[in-house]
Formats: C-alpha cells, structure tokens, sequence
C-alpha cells in the first residue's frame, strides 16, 4: 500500500490515529505493531507471512548472538541468514525457477517479493551487530522489537534507523500537540511534492525510458534525464517527508533523509545530502570494519569500491545498478586522494558541475533497463542520431508531444532543489523576532496554501492515475 492512495489516506490513517489516539500508553507499542502488520496484510498478504516469520527468526537470533558475543562466527552466521533470504527473494527466483513451467514460475515470482524486505533486512543487521558490540541487549519484547522492524511508517522506503534511539521512543509515544500539527504538515506537504511534481514527470519519463531502445532524439534525451533526476528526488523525498510526519503524529522522531542533495560541491557531499540513513549505515556497519582491515596500498579507495557496489547491488541484482554504485564509489576513491584536495581549490561553479556531470550520468544507469539502452542514451545525449526511427504518436505518447503541466512541475521542481525552504524560514524567523504577532499570520497563510496544494494534488491524482512509490520497488 502505498502512503499517496485514497484507501490510505482517508480510512487507513484516520482509523489508526483515532485508536492510537485513544489507547492508553501502555496498549500503544501493541496498536503500532497491529497498525503495522494491517498495513503489510493490506498492501501485500504474502508479504505478511514473509517478514512475520523473519521476525520471529531475528528475534531468536538476537539471543544467540548475544549468547555468543564473544564468537564473531555467531553474528556472521545470524548475517548470513538475513543477507540469505534477501539474496533468494531478490535474485535467486528470477534466474532458478527456470526450469519451471511458465504459469508456476509466475505464481511463486508473485508469491516472494516482501514488501520493504530490504530495508527490513538492513535494520535487521544493525540490531544483530549492536548487540554483539554490546551497545544494546537482545529485545525480550516481541512487540518491540516487531515495533521496530515493521513500523509501517519507515518500512517501504525508510529513513533506515538504529534499535537503540528508535527503543527509547517507544517508552513514551505521547506525541504533543505540536508534533501532530507539524507531522499532519509534513505528511500533506510530501503528499503534494510527490503527486502535483514527480508524478506529472513520471508520465514523460516513463515514456523515454521504458522503450525498448533509446528512440529519442538528443534534446528529448536531455530533457527526460533533467526530467528523472527531479523526478526521483521529489518522489523519494516526499515519501520521506510523509514517513516523518505520519512518525511525528504517533510521537516519534525519524531521521532527516535528504539536505538539498543537488547543491552538493562533491560526490562525497552529495552522499552526506542524498538517502543519509542508507550512506550512514553502509559507513557504519561495511565500511568502518573493512578500514579497521585496511590493505596497505590503495585500501581506502578499495574499501570505499566495495561498499558503494553493495550499494548499487542492494537497489536490484542487475548490472546497471552495480555500474552506478561503482561510479560513485570511483568518484568518491578519487577525491579521497589528491582530486580532492584540488576539487576544493577551483571555483564553485565548476565543482556543482563535476558533481551534477557524475550524478546525471549514474541516472542514466540507474533508470535503464539495461547496460544498452544506457550506452545508447549516452550516444543521444552527446548528438547522435544514428538509428532514429521516427514513430507513431500512439506508439509513443506523450512524445514527442510535451504538455505544459509537464513543463510546469519541471520548473517548480528545478526551482525548489534550491533551500528555497530554509531561505523562507530564516526569513520568517528574523520578522517574527521583531514582531511575534506575525507568527499567527504566517502560519495560517501556509497552512491555507498547503491545503490548497493539498486539494489539487488529490486531484490530480483522482483525474490522473498515481506512480507507485520508486523506491518501494528496492
């Protein structure tokens, strides 16, 4: 289920928050796992089966790594298991069931694609390797411990967070008046990024990119990865920011997940600024133990190869996704040596656009179905035109035909990857300092325009059909 549908929005939500509301505070740890599994169950049954059992398994598994703390073969083989069941779900049925009938293989294709499994298995790893490093003890509380790895807020699409700051929530879950009113606030105001700008581009995206190949001519091209990359930001961050206040209103605080990722000056800031819950656990549970091992020669930059492959192979087991993980790591690995020290000397121009020329071209990757369509798409980008076939408007609509909505969420998009956000709030801020009756006016008149957004996102989204979240898909 995804947070942007109706059926979400207007009976699963309210129908949660007023029992939630309601309950005791001792009965509320139990209403969010409930909330939680009615969510999976609805969304997807057989994801249910899946992710309740390997609950069950984590929640076993803690004691016998905690047991074990001092046999770090007992953490590798609890690993092992969780990385086991992904790489089964994730790879292991599209390339060995082939054997089997067409119809059946579908069947069983249907049945083993859990809902959040991945960023299950990843918060699944921490809490296993937290416990052996002793910062935290294995969770006798079923209910907290499926609190954590369901919430259904961060289950889908994260922000990935660790057991123990997650735990000392769940002793209170009292959220304020204030806190709802900005969770309610944050929820609408993702709501809106994602229906009224990523999916009015998802239609023209979706259009170049799921050809069989790259029939576009070089200015389409461009146009579709401009397209894309605030495509992907907007609908990535706005289910975030529906994560966090749907968090905000049960009285929970999730991590920040994005910081204007576009006007980062390197491809490691870029990182510190895009998907920071991902980055961070990759630093802390991969890359952190393999410098502790570090190789005499080059091993930083090694290390840092691993770890962004597991990146790109965490997204999907397919090649364009390892070739975009490996191009950020290479980035990274070259401005960890000398590049980077001659990076912060040049002017800041030229640095937004090295890190723009890296990020641009991973994308390409990233949304191709394979390594030849994105070769091909390269091929448009620089002017070639070699094969272009032109084709019926049926067979390719909306191109070449381009509506002005389109155009529109390109341009607020384009204009809201600047910190328009926090420029408005120091602004905001310095006035109501020098007269606090302003804060009364100020906060009606965004509440009044986040409503109105509000409406005609919902309708748009009634009138236009909705793009399932895209990193649901991970």
């Amino acid at each position: 289920m995804d947070f942007s549908t109706p059926g979400f929005l207007f009976l699963f939500l309210p129908l949660f928050l007023v029992v939630f509301w309601l309950s005791e505070r001792r009965f509320r740890v139990y209403v969010l796992v409930a909330a939680s599994l009615g969510f999976l169950g609805w969304g997807q049954p057989m994801a249910l089966i899946w992710l309740g059992a390997a609950l069950l398994v984590n929640y076993g598994l803690g004691f016998w790594v905690e047991w074990g703390r001092k046999r770090p073969l007992w953490l590798w083989a609890a690993i092992g298991l969780n990385l086991a069941l992904l790489f089964f779900f994730k790879w292991m049925p599209i390339h060995s069931l082939a054997w089997l009938p067409p119809t059946w293989a579908e069947q069983v294709l249907g049945l083993v694609v859990p809902l959040g499994l991945s960023y299950f298995t990843f918060q699944a790893i921490s809490y296993l390797v937290d416990i052996w490093r002793g910062t935290i003890a294995a969770e006798r509380d079923l209910a907290r411990l499926a609190a954590y790895l369901l919430f259904f807020p961060k289950l889908i699409a994260g922000p990935l967070v660790r057991y123990k700051p997650f735990a000392a929530q769940l002793q209170e879950l009292v959220p304020s008046a204030e806190q709802i009113a900005a969770g309610i606030r944050r929820l609408l105001a993702g709501f809106v990024k994602r229906a009224l700008i990523a999916n009015q581009l998802a239609v023209f995206v979706n259009a170049a990119f799921d050809q069989p190949q790259a029939n576009l001519a070089p200015g389409l091209a461009w146009l579709a990865l401009l397209a894309y990359s605030v495509q992907i930001y907007f609908d990535f961050s706005g289910y975030t920011d529906m994560a966090l206040g749907l968090a905000a209103m049960a009285g929970i605080k999730l991590p920040e997940n994005f910081n204007a990722p576009y006007l980062a000056e390197s491809i490691s800031d870029f990182w510190r600024r895009w998907h920071i819950s991902l980055s961070t656990w990759f630093r802390e549970y991969v890359f952190f133990p393999l410098e502790r091992r570090r190789l005499p020669f080059f091993g930083q930059q090694i290390n840092i190869l691993i770890v962004f492959a597991l990146t790109g192979l965490w997204h999907g087991f397919k090649p364009t996704f390892l070739i975009w993980g490996l191009l950020h790591g290479l980035a990274i690995a070259l401005e960890m040596s000398g590049f980077g020290r001659w990076l912060k000397s040049i002017w800041r121009p030229l640095r937004y656009l090295y890190m723009l020329t890296v990020v641009l071209a991973g994308w390409v990757f990233f949304r191709a179905d394979s390594l030849d369509f994105a070769f091909w798409f390269f091929r448009r980008l620089i002017g070639d035109t070699t094969g272009l076939v032109a084709r019926p408007f049926v067979d390719t609509t909306p191109l070449p035909f381009i509506e002005p909505s389109f155009l529109l969420a390109l341009a607020v998009g384009l204009l809201f990857c600047l910190p328009l956000g926090q420029l408005w709030r120091n602004l905001r801020l310095s006035w109501e300092q020098a007269r606090p009756g302003l804060y009364f006016v100020f906060q009606l008149l965004e509440d009044i325009l986040l409503a109105v957004l509000f409406v005609a996102a919902l309708a748009a989204l009634m009138s236009g059909g909705f793009s399932p979240n895209i990193y649901a898909n991970f």
